[in-house]
């Protein structure tokens, strides 16, 4: 069953009452179950509510929708939502694009479990569990981003659908990141920790 959540943040009364209705009539006309949630936060607070794949968000903060209910949740701001991206939100519910399966593989037998690549991974694919990296959110890999594997020290970490042979599992012999790859994550780094405090401040 497809479902779209609209969130109406009874407390701070931050959705247009024009947008709540479009949206809802939208979702009616394409034959998608709409549910009206008071305050979404609410039910945040309580932990442990996962959104499927069938279900897509309009909340006031997306970021804190996904950090509440996990980053692979699909969902969207809803005041700045206009006709056309509420059409396009139904539509991915209606005809979900397909997905390339893109994601990173770990090569248990070479991974040192330094934790490089969930650190530098911005899309939640990676998480320690007991002590080991586990690769959690495949789903959530960016096409054609194989950024960890170039910078992992081990060269433990595949995909498959790469082109390079350093990457996709077809060199017997761990291949060490270039000193390019290192500057590269060096700078990659210093620049999100600047973006960081900016954001901060």
């Amino acid at each position: 069953m497809k479902k779209l959540v609209i969130c109406t943040c009874r407390t701070y009364h931050r959705i247009p009452q024009n947008i709540l209705n479009e949206a809802v009539k939208t979702a009616t006309d394409a034959g998608i179950t709409c549910e009206i949630v008071p305050d979404l936060c609410r039910e945040g607070a309580s932990g442990g509510k996962k959104f499927d794949d069938e279900t897509f968000v309009f909340a006031c903060q997306t970021r804190a929708v996904k950090a509440m209910f996990g980053q692979e949740t699909n969902c969207m701001d809803i005041r700045e939502i206009s006709e056309e991206k509420i059409q396009k939100a139904v539509k991915s519910l209606v005809e979900p694009e397909e997905w390339i399966p893109w994601f990173p593989v770990i090569d248990e037998t070479r991974c040192i479990q330094c934790g490089k690549c969930a650190d530098f991974c911005m899309f939640g694919v990676y998480a320690k569990e007991d002590g080991r990296i586990r690769v959690v959110h495949p789903a959530s890999c960016k096409t054609d981003c194989p950024a960890c594997s170039r910078i992992c020290p081990a060269n433990a970490i595949i995909f498959p659908k790469s082109n390079e042979a350093r990457l996709n599992g077809a060199l017997p012999e761990a291949v060490k990141p270039s000193s390019e790859d290192q500057t590269s994550f060096r700078e990659r780094l210093e620049y999100r920790k600047k973006v960081r405090l900016f954001r901060e401040n």
